[in-house]
């Protein structure tokens, strides 16, 4: 009995080992700086209906933020850089640091979770060996909700499927791709699942230099952000990208 809770030991010791070395290759919906907006419309798990206005920043060297807006919800900002998240609620003024574990949590009502504001943000999945022969089927590196996504084929699949926790599973179908400012986004997606369904669909996108000029961006109201001494990198492997500080944090929020 003893040899075999050392062999156990040994074999979730190793299995650790081998899931930390592995490094992470982001796979980036966008690959330049765009503010993209998305609506929502979902039948979830407890067959009532749910939506949701989201206004996302892009930043692939840096902080990405999620502007969330839905009916008769307190609204809240989703900031993530990484290896590093936390909401906002600007109404109450009130910041929530999160760990990886939060991010199984739902968006409100929705089906969707803040671990899928946390994929878009930042792509992380495992890097694969050259040999593999399955180019597209992606395992996560850091995601707490979903094992792997797999597309019918890339750059620009149909259908992607996303395998998750307690054999959680979930269908996208993209009906349209269209180019944004030389970036191709998928316009017009539904979601289909045994406990719940919806429709997602980008309503505009551009880059990040057109935001003053955004016809939208009164829809979602703007919090300025704090000061921050320190700066937070957008991915957890050391060395791999030089990052510039767009986002600043308090003092009081560092020490929580």
């Amino acid at each position: 009995m003893f040899n075999k809770i050392i062999l156990a030991t040994a074999t979730l010791a190793l299995a650790t080992t081998l899931a930390h070395s592995q490094s992470s290759c982001p796979q980036f919906l966008l690959n330049s700086a765009m503010v993209v907006n998305i609506e929502g419309f979902f039948v979830n798990q407890k067959m009532s209906r749910a939506s949701l206005d989201v206004e996302w920043r892009h930043h692939p060297d840096a902080l990405d933020t999620f502007f969330v807006n839905q009916p008769d919800v307190p609204r809240f900002n989703f900031i993530t850089a990484g290896a590093y998240r936390y909401m906002e609620f600007p109404e109450d003024k009130v910041k929530r640091q999160l760990g990886t574990h939060h991010l199984k949590e739902t968006i409100g009502e929705t089906p969707l979770k803040l671990d899928d504001m946390e994929l878009l943000a930042n792509g992380q999945f495992l890097c694969k060996d050259s040999t593999v022969q399955k180019p597209n089927v992606l395992s996560t590196a850091f995601s707490m909700a979903w094992w792997s996504l797999v597309a019918d084929t890339l750059p620009t699949p149909a259908k992607v499927t996303m395998n998750g926790a307690r054999k959680e599973k979930r269908i996208f179908y993209i009906r349209q791709w269209k180019n944004y400012s030389g970036e191709l986004l998928p316009t017009l997606v539904k979601l289909e699942s045994e406990k719940y369904s919806g429709e997602i669909w980008i309503r505009s996108a551009y880059t990040i230099q057109a935001l003053q000029a955004d016809p939208l961006k009164n829809n979602v109201e703007r919090k300025a952000a704090p000061a921050l001494p320190d700066l937070f990198r957008k991915m957890p492997i050391k060395g791999e990208r030089k990052i510039p500080l767009i986002l600043k944090l308090n003092q009081e929020l560092l020490r929580e």
